[in-house]
């Protein structure tokens, strides 16, 4: 029943005995329908937090979504003071189970907006994408400097190596980004380290030997460039503050918000029981 028809009911019991519990009845029911579309409200602007794609974008949804839950709580207190001034025993349970049911709502929201707005994995991303391929474009065009001023199919071959080892690493960040496992991602950098070593290997022979190549000075400095941006992106992917807030919208609050709609249902119906006089 919308706010029209509450009204409406108010109207046509106007005069009779029973119009204040029945207008009382009415506030509660209005109030009712009030938490549920903020409670859906608050989820919603809560998943666009968390998927979001940058932290301005985050934060502007994780404060809608705060928003909605403190309204939230106003219209919980302004119920519970009806409820428990009508001291129905019914209503009284039905509203410390919803009670219980967004306690459990708030507790997960306050983690999910936590990690929502920190954006790990996508600064990783950007990262990676980003500084990381510039350190990769300038290693690999001073790798082809020095292979120019080589003639030795030795040398030639183990910088082959090291470039396509370094592009190796940028496509395992990538890899290493979205994962939520921890034993793949530790199985990753792993690998990354193993490749990143052949690469150092390769540049402490060809670029600080007795016989220094062109080009060697600018490759070792965009190698250190690279390395240091990869750690940084490993820290970052290793928080999956975006991989975790996602698996806890898509899982525990669903089922929490599930639940607390119920238990809305519940005290809605605990209301509307209420006997009526016939006259």
């Amino acid at each position: 029943m919308g706010v029209a028809g509450l009204l409406l009911l108010a109207f046509t019991f106007a005069g009779c005995s029973d119009e204040p519990a029945l207008l009382t009845q009415a506030k509660k029911t209005t109030l009712v329908h009030e938490l549920r579309h903020r409670l859906l409200e608050s989820a919603e602007a809560e998943k666009s937090a968390v998927l979001a794609t940058t932290d301005e974008e985050s934060a502007a949804f994780a404060a809608e979504s705060k928003g909605s839950a403190a309204e939230l709580r106003r219209l919980r207190e302004a119920l519970g003071g009806l409820v428990t001034a009508g001291g129905r025993a019914v209503e009284i349970e039905a509203l410390a189970v919803f009670d219980r049911a967004w306690t459990a709502v708030e507790t997960i929201d306050a983690r999910i907006l936590e990690l929502a707005v920190a954006n790990t994995n996508l600064k990783a991303v950007r990262l990676s994408v980003g500084d990381g391929t510039a350190a990769l474009d300038r290693f690999t065009a001073a790798l082809g400097e020095m292979e120019e001023s080589s003639s030795d199919a030795t040398t030639l071959r183990d910088l082959s190596a090291a470039g396509v080892a370094a592009l190796r690493i940028q496509t395992l960040l990538l890899q290493h980004i979205p994962s939520a496992d921890d034993g793949e991602m530790t199985a990753l950098e792993r690998r990354m380290d193993e490749l990143g070593q052949r690469v150092d290997r390769v540049l402490a022979e060809h670029a600080t030997g007795p016989s220094v190549l062109e080009g060697a000075g600018i490759a070792t400095e965009a190698w250190a460039a690279y390395r240091r941006i990869a750690a940084e992106v490993i820290r970052l992917s290793r928080q999956n503050t975006n991989v975790i807030s996602f698996d806890l919208a898509v899982h525990e609050k669903r089922e929490a918000t599930k639940v607390a709609l119920a238990a809305l249902a519940a005290l809605g119906a605990a209301i509307e029981s209420v006997p009526h006089p016939t006259r």
